[in-house]
């Protein structure tokens, strides 16, 4: 294509296209899809595309379809390698001066024809040979890039579920950016309602009478008609088949399989006709006739454990429910969520003969730091035998949303709460290197819901994190997932802004950004940053990359946050997007934290998602009190990360503001500016509060009132910082933002400050009562406050070090690491294998002639498992960690190997989508 082209008064300009060796395959309904978007994009700028019969030396563009002599001879001359794996693509200038645009496979044309109507749209020039001098090759990093389109109410979701113009626009914007599925996630809306006295909004939540009425069932559902239940069938059937038009496969996610909500007497919907005696058959006929229905499902997820409705070992019902899969007519993956799981059930939908995959959660129910985090939380593992119920975290067999006879269901939670409690938050043990399933991530929607999100670094590190020892790739929860949960769903627009002009039409149009970082770097880590850069340049011109930057810096703060300081890993229960305070001062109420923490529980005691790693402010406090090493990430250390993210995303969005013209008009500018100053006001309220928890909890064990009197000005600073955040949204959002109906789960920025403000008086009141018995900071005393104040270590500690490609099992692994810098301290080699339900080991290092040195013994390295490990150099007071973290946080913490020469299981393709080379 050439941009130069002119156009005579009357005449548009025309750009010639056809497609290179073999037949044309423009007649795929996927191809159609896109030459259609890249003549829309063209026609924008007044150019017409017209295909001929033929990619021969007549068109400006040829198209290639798979390898073919014709294209393969073309891009042997332009010294281009052409991709051969499935979704990859080649769009490059050839040796006549033509653009020539090949996909490996239907999907990968697919990406190459939307990737130059996304540049003609946002660049606003038609794209043209030249620019593809240095060539576009792309192949994909991760198998699987899945967006969850989460239903939760019907008041906020049935209008976008039969939205049809919606519906296009936005799986358009979903294959533009490269995801390749479309889980469409129904049930989801409760953890199964046992006594729950909040279940009332009950539309999809044990889908199928919802979409089918299955002959030889009588099963009814109250208030709700039979047109309905046809409009609801014709929906999704033209979903599916919008989102197969474009590429993608279509995903149903059926996340509920019981249907007893007769003892929930506020139910909107009752459902009669199916009873423990045909539950089993029911559910098998009615996957059945959906699956038929709707032929272009090519997957199902399943939500396996007690939650579902169906308890932990009952293999019965599955191996009836299969059934359905089996009888199918075609490949349907089977993707089973990881919680609960065991290898009996894995082995139950193995015999289905179809393509299995479990799917973990990859941080809690939350959005963390990019790496697999290295350890779960204690309260994770299964409790000893002999340990005292009164001293066990957690929340053993009853649950947030248990009634009061949750006795009598507590059989049930076998797994999940019981010798399988470690496959809750993370992938427990199943990254075995000889399974013979899949296993895909699942992002959740803890950490946030409602604000903008775009950090293209982040975004490259779980693009790198997807594929995690062989991992399938992840499924992002969209943005706005769970709004109007649990029955409180609000008409209007589920973004939440008071100003309809910054609602928009379509509230996902706020985050496509969010939609373009994510689905790019999922698909390619290493992606051209002006993949990116274009949509802000398209918006904001020339303050396009300080929007970016600000967005960015502003969007490390809260995964960060979200894996550093985890007082719970349930979403039902932490929102720190939306913070509910907790105590620095008290012992937490058993909700919303103190449910799943040790005693006594306070905000100072509250530990990291990922505790290998990172200390409490109440174990740093307890180091520095006892003069011990400080042997993991202090707290101090990621509080200054936060108010170093906090200042660049300020200063970014202060240089956008001065370039773009009426900001404070600037619909998208007013969006991003808003959110952008909420994040960065968050992020410093938790660099001052946890300052201030570990002074209190200094004060503690010192009993120096100078440590108090710090605690309570730093907290004084955090609640100024909230404040900002508070004032910010007082006039943007509306003042009950809805995402459940706990107080925590709910409201709006400006209504937490009341509980802070009520937390720093009881700090101060408390601090005054000690006083008297309390004493004046020593020698030592004011030593250790004046080393809070200048703490300043980033704890990373670069080495020389190599990894091996790989160990061979049953072999010793010898491994080397040489810290840079003259230093005589120890090294302390970690290592483990990739399995949360192992402790890590440890060992010291022996100094050798340029570095040091140890050896991993031939019995651990006998494992079906990969091996971590990273090392500690303990430097004076504080240690330093290889690899440690990267400035922007987006790396990984460790090394992790694969066993050499073992046989690998064979797992069927997950691609659905024909191939064709």
């Amino acid at each position: 294509m050439d941009h130069t082209t002119t156009m005579s008064p009357g005449a548009a300009a025309t750009v010639s296209c056809g497609f290179l060796g073999g037949p044309d395959p423009s007649s795929l309904p996927q191809i159609a899809w896109a030459l259609g978007e890249l003549a829309d994009a063209l026609a924008g700028l007044g150019v017409r595309l017209i295909t001929t019969a033929d990619g021969g030396e007549a068109v400006a563009v040829s198209f290639a379809l798979g390898a073919s002599p014709a294209i393969e001879q073309i891009a042997a001359l332009s010294a281009v390698d052409l991709p051969a794996a499935p979704d990859s693509f080649a769009i490059f200038a050839g040796a006549d001066d033509r653009m020539h645009v090949y996909g490996a496979d239907i999907r990968g044309l697919v990406y190459a024809v939307t990737e130059l109507a996304d540049r003609a749209r946002c660049g606003r020039i038609v794209p043209r040979a030249a620019d593809f001098a240095v060539p576009l090759v792309e192949t994909p990093a991760a198998r699987v890039r899945s967006i969850s389109r989460c239903f939760q109410s019907d008041v906020e979701d049935l209008p976008w579920f039969h939205d049809r113009e919606g519906w296009r626009q936005y799986l358009t914007q979903l294959a533009t950016h490269r995801f390749n599925r479309i889980s469409l996630t129904l049930g989801m809306q409760y953890n199964y309602p046992y006594g729950n006295e909040f279940l009332s909004d009950v539309y999809f939540y044990f889908a199928y009478p919802f979409l089918v009425a299955v002959p030889g069932h009588d099963v009814q559902v109250s208030n709700f008609g039979e047109d309905e239940r046809r409009r609801n069938l014709e929906s999704l059937r033209f979903i599916a088949a919008e989102a197969d038009r474009r590429g993608l496969d279509f995903q149903l996610a059926l996340w509920t399989q019981s249907y007893d909500f007769d003892s929930c007497p506020a139910a909107n919907h009752q459902i009669t006709g199916v009873g423990p005696d045909n539950l089993a058959l029911y559910c098998r006929d009615a996957l059945a006739m959906i699956l038929a229905e709707v032929p272009e499902i090519s997957g199902l997820t399943l939500r396996v454990h007690v939650e579902c409705g169906i308890p932990e070992g009952d293999y019965r019902f599955w191996k009836t429910y299969f059934e359905a899969v089996e009888g199918a007519g075609r490949t349907i993956r089977l993707d089973l969520h990881a919680k609960g799981i065991d290898e009996q059930l894995i082995a139950t939908a193995l015999a289905t003969g179809m393509p299995v995959t479990v799917s973990p959660k990859y941080t809690s129910e939350h959005l963390g730091l990019p790496y697999h985090q290295a350890s779960i939380r204690q309260l994770e593992l299964p409790p000893a035998q002999d340990t005292d119920p009164d001293e066990r975290a957690g929340r053993d067999l009853s649950t947030l949303y248990s009634g009061e006879d949750a006795d009598k269901h507590a059989a049930k939670w076998k797994f999940s709460e019981g010798s399988r409690k470690f496959m809750r938050y993370s992938y427990g043990d199943l990254m075995r290197e000889d399974r013979p399933y899949g296993i895909m991530f699942r992002i959740w929607p803890g950490t946030m819901r409602i604000l903008l999100w775009g950090d293209a670094a982040l975004a490259a590190g779980y693009g790198r994190n997807a594929s995690f020892c062989g991992a399938d790739g992840i499924e992002l929860c969209e943005p706005l997932s769970f709004k109007g949960r649990m029955g409180t769903g609000i008409s209007g627009s589920r973004t939440g802004y008071q100003d309809d002009t910054l609602a928009g039409s379509h509230d996902w149009r706020k985050f496509a950004y969010t939609y373009r970082v994510w689905g790019r770097s999922l698909y390619d880590p290493d992606a051209d940053p002006q993949a990116f850069r274009r949509h802000f340049a398209a918006l904001f011109g020339a303050a396009g990359g300080h929007c970016e930057a600000a967005l960015g810096s502003a969007s490390r703060i809260l995964p960060l946050v979200t894996l550093a300081h985890t007082p719970t890993a349930s979403n039902n229960s932490y929102w720190p997007e939306m913070y509910q305070n907790m105590s620095i001062v008290h012992e937490a109420p058993y909700l919303p934290y103190g449910y799943e923490l040790f005693k006594p529980a306070r905000f100072g005691t509250v530990g990291a998602c990922d505790p290998q790693l990172f200390l409490s402010p109440a174990e740093l406090a307890m180091a520095m009190h006892r003069g011990y090493d400080i042997r993991k990430l202090s707290p101090l250390t990621w509080a200054n990360w936060l108010d170093r993210f906090a200042t660049e995303a300020a200063v970014e969005l202060a240089r956008a503001r001065a370039q773009v013209q009426q900001p404070d008009v600037d619909v998208e500018f007013r969006r991003l500016s808003v959110d952008v100053t909420i994040l960065g006001a968050i992020g410093r309220f938790f660099a001052a509060k946890i300052r201030a928890a570990v002074f209190w909890e200094l004060g503690l064990l010192s009993c120096e009132s100078d440590a108090a009197d710090e605690a309570i000005a730093q907290y004084r600073l955090a609640r100024e910082a909230w404040a900002v955040a508070a004032e910010v949204s007082r006039d943007v959002y509306l003042p009950d933002i809805t995402y459940g109906p706990h107080s925590w789960l709910r409201g709006r920025w400006d209504d937490r400050l009341p509980a802070i403000d009520l937390d720093i008086a009881e700090m101060v009141r408390v601090a005054a009562e000690r006083r008297p018995s309390a004493h004046a900071a020593t020698g030592l005393g004011r030593g250790r406050i004046a080393q809070i104040h200048a703490w300043s270590a980033s704890q990373l500690h670069p080495c020389r070090h190599v990894p091996p490609p790989g160990f061979i099992p049953g072999a010793d692994l010898e491994l080397s690491c040489a810290p840079l810098g003259a230093s005589p301290h120890p090294v302390i080699l970690h290592y483990r294998h990739v399995n949360q339900a192992e402790p890590w080991q440890w060992l010291e290092m022996d100094p050798v002639k340029g570095g040091h040195a140890g050896r991993i013994a031939a019995a651990y390295t006998a494992s079906p498992f990969p091996l971590q490990y990273y090392f500690e150099i303990r430097d004076g007071a504080g240690s330093g960690f290889c690899p440690g973290f990267v400035d922007d946080l987006s790396n990984t913490p460790y090394f992790v190997l694969p066993g050499l020469g073992r046989q690998k299981a064979e797992r069927p393709n997950h691609n659905n989508k024909e191939q064709l080379q």
